[in-house]
């Protein structure tokens, strides 16, 4: 393999070999999902601080997944245009303000403006969707597995930054939680953003990003592979990547984000849960190699059916539990909810590369990531609406069961298998 380590951002020197790369996005990824997961705990403290219902102290992360997803496609314009490196910087300047504030807010109204808004915007800049793009343009045989690699970094920031927060909130208060991960943050993303990261925007034949695995960054010759976020609005493809990304990415977030708390009313004690939010993480780690690795491999619909399968199944266990449940019960749940949740993420930059892998992904991309979200923003609210119409989750997980089991339908007839490039899969043709 032919690899050319050369990186150059605005004429400076390369600033990273292309599997350093990887590692600092995986530091992006886990400073980023520590923060993100750590709503599941922060809800059950702001439940407790403030006396609100489910749904309205649900709509706080709620309105922060809306604001993420437009956050996105804001920066997946400027990954385009300003490259990323900038844009992860802006992103690493705004989060640690945002923070902060969130520790200051004297009333729940605030927080829909700290953390629904300020949060959401910075952390959409530093996060998944640059990364992401960033990582498309730098990667094209291997790239499948230099997403998977660098999203195991959301299981190491759940794995750490999730129990240390759920300590930091019985220890000394969620106020002080939240100076600490804007103290985290900023320690993370700005000197990654400084020091690490290619700028993104280097050219190779025909003006596409040039992978520096050997090869233009070009996708598998999909149908819009060079189309803008306009035109790709436009095919049928566009509509059903994003009914998959929604569906499965829908109850991703409903469980992700109230699990902490069903759990706590099937009466396990919280620093547990906490450890056990660590172990969903730790499992997620090698659940993202796998399935990014597999979508090398392997028809993308059938990854997403294998990891939706542990959604499914890790959702049932949930419901099951009660005061009684054995300490294996919830590691089962864990290790499900690891590899099941892992398919989301590890495989939406794989399967909308597949098409529009291309000089505007990073717009197509933040595109996408608006309904991406939107989708887990309702899902979010809907868990905690549910929660105080019927005193528990049962329904909302029964209904997050049968919308990730449609995503997998609109997987397959989105059919990426057909996008591929010569000799690529030949074993399923």
């Amino acid at each position: 393999m032919t690899v050319d380590p050369e990186f150059p951002a605005d004429g400076a020197e390369p600033a990273a070999e292309p599997w350093g790369l990887v590692a600092a996005c995986a530091a992006l990824m886990a400073i980023s999902a520590g923060i993100w997961y750590s709503a599941s705990v922060f809800f059950v403290a702001l439940l407790r601080e403030f006396g609100r219902d489910y749904a309205s102290t649900a709509s706080i992360y709620s309105l922060f997944t809306v604001c993420y997803g437009i956050g996105g496609m804001l920066a997946g314009v400027l990954v385009d245009r300003v490259g990323a490196r900038r844009t992860i910087l802006l992103g690493g300047l705004l989060v640690p303000v945002a923070l902060a504030a969130n520790s200051l807010v004297p009333s729940m109204g605030w927080m829909y403006l700290s953390q629904g808004i300020l949060v959401a915007f910075g952390m959409s800049a530093s996060g998944y969707v640059p990364v992401s793009a960033l990582l498309t343009q730098c990667f094209d045989r291997r790239r499948g597995l230099a997403i998977g690699l660098a999203s195991g970094g959301v299981g190491i920031g759940i794995m750490a930054v999730v129990p240390l927060t759920q300590w930091m909130i019985e220890h000394a208060g969620w106020r002080l939680a939240y100076l600490t991960l804007a103290l985290g943050n900023g320690v993370v993303v700005i000197p990654v953003a400084l020091w690490l990261l290619p700028d993104g925007r280097r050219a190779g034949p025909g003006g596409l990003p040039r992978a520096p695995d050997g090869a233009p960054a070009t996708g598998r010759a999909g149908p819009a592979s060079s189309s803008s976020l306009l035109a790709a609005l436009g095919t049928r493809e566009f509509w059903l990547v994003t009914a998959t990304f929604s569906l499965v990415n829908s109850p991703t977030q409903l469980v992700l984000t109230h699990h902490v708390a069903h759990m706590v009313e099937a009466g396990q004690a919280k620093m547990l849960v906490a450890g056990i939010v660590g172990i969903v993480g730790l499992m997620s780690i090698p659940g993202k190699i796998l399935w990014g690795y597999l979508s090398d491999r392997w028809w993308l619909e059938l990854v997403y059916a294998a990891g939706v399968s542990c959604l499914v199944a890790s959702i049932a266990v949930l419901m099951a539990m009660t005061p009684a449940s054995s300490a294996w019960t919830l590691y089962a749940y864990a290790i499900l909810m690891g590899f099941g949740y892992a398919v989301s993420p590890a495989m939406t930059p794989m399967l909308s590369g597949r098409f529009f892998a291309g000089p505007h992904f990073g717009a197509i991309l933040g595109g996408l990531s608006v309904f991406y979200h939107t989708g887990g923003a309702i899902g979010v609210w809907m868990a905690g609406h549910v929660h105080d119409l019927t005193g528990s989750y049962h329904v909302a997980l029964v209904a997050a069961m049968l919308c990730a089991l449609a995503g997998v339908g609109t997987a397959w007839l989105a059919a990426p298998r057909r996008v591929t490039a010569p000799g690529v899969f030949a074993r399923f043709h």
